[in-house]
């Protein structure tokens, strides 16, 4: 039987109706068993009630989601509203939960792949496996978890998912399995099929200017670049480009150039720069180690929307035949800087895709995926999109 993703949505504030209002309408297009829930939610509701509600209309279907900046589903952003997609057909589905990744971040993200694992048994010969990690972006070291999911899943496994988060407010964050709420904790999904699960992922930032080396660091924050002020040392590069950047319009201009970690495999791992702290460091939405290198990006609209689209190109061809679904990570600071211009992101994606074919996800903060066949990462800024064929 083939897998498909049928999916509802609610705008509706009250937590009873808005969960059976996208639920009702999630279940009623198949006959299909269903094997998995996701549910996407953002930041307005009573979210434990909102968990209740949801676990009340899936009944037995095991679920698992996030509080997300916004919700797409389809075509369509919603700033506030709950999204659900249930997934049908030839797929196996396992959820795992973990915590508190402020304290643990690579146990958890283990423990909660080696959770989610214990209802398969060793993958049949030709079966492929995807994971998606949905870790709380503000407590966790996001790249330590990604090591520790890594680290438990093995090789040969698809990546995908993102940071939970709210409108910008960074006050809390909400993590759903097992039909409770969770904060400070990872959820991680893992599904697998018969066909090969399809990723892209694609960021439409370039490098310029010389690489510089992280120096010292203090948690989120890059105290030195090249053993001198970080902040001196960025607003050096920004110069080279005719750019005057000061502590007032910093966050203006760093959402426009944000830093990159190059790969061993190509391509850079964007981070992405908050706020100037009261010594001259640069404090970070991820984690930086000491050595790291690192270049300054550059991005335009056009050429983000374009990445968008290309990241939904691979993850067609790497289906290798028509998509049953499309589950897209969009980074919250991408839509913030495109402004009303998301709609053209949205659009590229679901058209190259095909725009018969069911899309959902949500804005998150930060994302998980890889580029090509190295290993998975926390990026910033960044655009990652998983599907298996029809």
């Amino acid at each position: 039987m083939g897998v498909a993703l049928h999916i509802g949505v609610s705008d509706a504030l009250e937590p009873r109706l808005a969960a059976a209002t996208a639920v009702r309408q999630a279940l009623e297009d198949d006959d299909a068993a269903p094997v998995l829930a996701l549910a996407f939610a953002t930041e307005q509701y009573d979210l434990p009630a909102l968990a209740g509600a949801l676990g009340h209309e899936l009944g037995s279907i095991p679920w698992a989601g996030c509080s997300a900046a916004g919700l797409i589903a389809g075509e369509q952003l919603l700033s506030q509203g709950l999204v659900v997609g249930v997934l049908t057909g030839g797929v196996l589905a396992g959820v795992g939960v973990a915590g508190p990744v402020s304290r643990h971040p690579f146990e958890s993200g283990r423990q909660a792949v080696e959770d989610a694992l214990m209802s398969f048994g060793a993958p049949p010969p030709g079966h492929r496996r995807a994971v998606i990690l949905l870790p709380d972006a503000f407590s966790a070291n996001g790249d330590r978890v990604v090591q520790g999911a890594t680290r438990e899943a093995g090789a040969g496994v698809a990546w995908a998912g993102g940071g939970a988060g709210d409108n910008l407010d960074f006050v809390r964050t909400a993590q759903f399995a097992f039909g409770h709420t969770y904060q400070d904790h990872v959820v991680a999904v893992v599904l697998e099929a018969e066909r090969p699960f399809g990723v892209g992922l694609q960021h439409g930032w370039q490098p310029y200017g010389p690489p510089v080396l992280a120096t010292q660091t203090r948690g989120r924050a890059v105290v030195d670049l090249d053993f001198a002020n970080a902040f001196d040392v960025y607003r050096s590069i920004a110069a080279l480009r005719g750019d005057e950047v000061g502590r007032d319009d910093f966050a203006r201009f760093a959402m426009l150039h944000p830093l990159g970690i190059p790969g061993a495999a190509g391509g850079y791992a964007i981070r992405d720069p908050l706020s100037v702290e009261v010594d001259g460091g640069l404090r970070f939405l991820a984690e930086i180690p000491d050595g790291t290198l690192l270049r300054m990006m550059e991005g335009e609209p056009d050429a983000i929307i374009a990445a968008a689209a290309l990241a939904a190109t691979e993850a067609r061809e790497r289906v290798g035949g028509e998509p049953a679904f499309g589950l897209v990570f969009d980074c919250v600071s991408r839509a913030r800087l495109l402004g009303p211009r998301i709609q053209e992101e949205l659009t590229a994606m679901h058209t190259t895709l095909g725009r018969q074919v069911p899309m959902m996800g949500c804005l998150t903060f930060g994302e998980v995926g890889s580029f090509g066949v190295s290993l998975p990462q926390f990026h910033n800024k960044t655009a990652v999109l998983l599907s298996l064929p029809a």
